[in-house]
């Protein structure tokens, strides 16, 4: 995946167009199309997605290197057993090859534990997903409106349209959202 199949999928508002398919992802079970939250949620399952499955390719890539200095190896310890392999010219030149070989399926194990970036990746959208829950949970908590993330979903905008709070209410009630957020935050 380049920078412009991630840009595309920041402006594109989640909907990934590839060559081959021209699919939208799927939004999370629940989601009401038009909920903020479902729209951040199904941003992040997008991004996943396409960063595991672009992972997995080049895992596979890598399996197949490895798969292949193995059979490079094979061969040429058969080669050794040749009469003709054990001038000891050709021994060094056969050494240095399996060194090589060796250094090269190092380089490979070590490209295969880099990738692990995608999994902590993951785990971190996860994490943000779970908190955008305990926010959207939080609100609808404060609203009373009885409509959580669990649940049937809704809009928060017209959750908090249809509380009809005057502007200095407003600003008390997100003081203490926030706050009261912040607190909770400190007790995990």
């Amino acid at each position: 995946m380049d920078q412009s199949e991630i840009d595309s999928l920041m402006t594109k508002g989640g909907k990934q167009v590839t060559k081959a398919t021209k699919q939208a992802p799927a939004q999370p079970a629940g989601a009401v199309p038009d909920d903020p939250q479902g729209h951040v949620i199904s941003e992040l399952d997008a991004v996943t997605a396409v960063t595991e499955r672009e992972t997995n390719k080049v895992m596979d890539q890598l399996d197949l290197i490895s798969a292949l200095v193995g059979t490079q190896q094979a061969l040429i310890t058969g080669l050794m057993r040749h009469e003709g392999a054990q001038d000891p010219g050709v021994q060094d030149a056969i050494n240095q090859i399996m060194a090589a070989g060796k250094d090269i399926q190092s380089k490979v194990y070590e490209a295969m534990d880099l990738m692990q970036f995608q999994d902590i990746t993951r785990q971190k959208l996860e994490r943000i997903v779970h908190h955008l829950r305990q926010i959207h949970d939080y609100i609808v908590d404060l609203l009373g409106t009885g409509l959580k993330s669990d649940g049937e979903r809704a809009s928060i905008s017209r959750t908090i349209t249809s509380t009809g709070t005057t502007p200095d209410e407003k600003r008390a009630h997100a003081d203490s959202v926030v706050d009261e957020f912040k607190r909770s935050l400190n007790k995990d």
